[in-house]
């Protein structure tokens, strides 16, 4: 008896009922409707918990490079961009935006060991760089694709720094990336310092 004729029937008031092969069919066809319907909310669920990540991790390189614009922007100049042994990129420049109004020297660090970026700060022309004074200012950084560059222009009077930072959501099998590209202008640097008299310690 197909569906048509079961309802036709029941019309009439004929109360054989359904068949088992047709309660079979109507299960089946449930089922798929079913599994479909899983499988889209699954991926509603999968798509929303990423989101959240990227929104997490991009709130962190934010705050990151808050804490750093203030700096980056009225340094009085970057040192070049250089790399250790281990992979470490690092860049200095001189800060002249401390509480006291007096300069002193900054380095930026892109910790491959630690994926980090962090950061620490000495006396300015003392000669003498801290040792492991460093802070974190953003953490799973992806060191590899992360960089600090130079950026030289003729149409700038000032020094720019061009820095990216990758930086990884938790582990996982939905894991991702979020990226920050800024290029900063120090405002009180000149196009023609030489990078190689800024912080020289911070090289040794």
């Amino acid at each position: 008896m197909s569906v048509l004729t079961w309802i036709r029937a029941r019309l009439r008031g004929d109360d054989r009922g359904v068949t088992l092969a047709e309660l079979a069919v109507t299960t089946g066809i449930m089922s798929m409707v079913m599994a479909i319907f899983t499988t889209g909310v699954v991926q509603l669920f999968k798509a929303g918990n990423k989101n959240e990540l990227v929104a997490m991790t991009q709130s962190q390189l934010n705050n990151a490079f808050l804490r750093l614009d203030r700096e980056l922007r009225y340094a009085a100049g970057f040192g070049p961009i250089h790399t250790d042994v281990a992979g470490n990129v690092f860049v200095e420049y001189i800060n002249t935006g401390t509480a006291d109004g007096t300069p002193q020297c900054a380095q930026l660090e892109l910790y491959k060991a630690g994926q980090t970026l962090r950061r620490q700060v000495w006396p300015q022309q003392t000669g003498v760089k801290p040792v492991n004074t460093w802070a974190t200012l953003a953490s799973q950084v992806n060191v590899a694709k992360s960089s600090f560059e130079l950026v030289k222009s003729s149409r700038s009077t000032f020094q720019r720094l061009h820095v990216v930072l990758v930086v990884l959501t938790n582990p996982g099998s939905g894991q991702t990336e979020a990226t920050t590209d800024l290029t900063f202008t120090a405002l009180n640097s000149k196009s023609d310092t030489d990078p190689n008299t800024v912080c020289p310690e911070g090289r040794l």
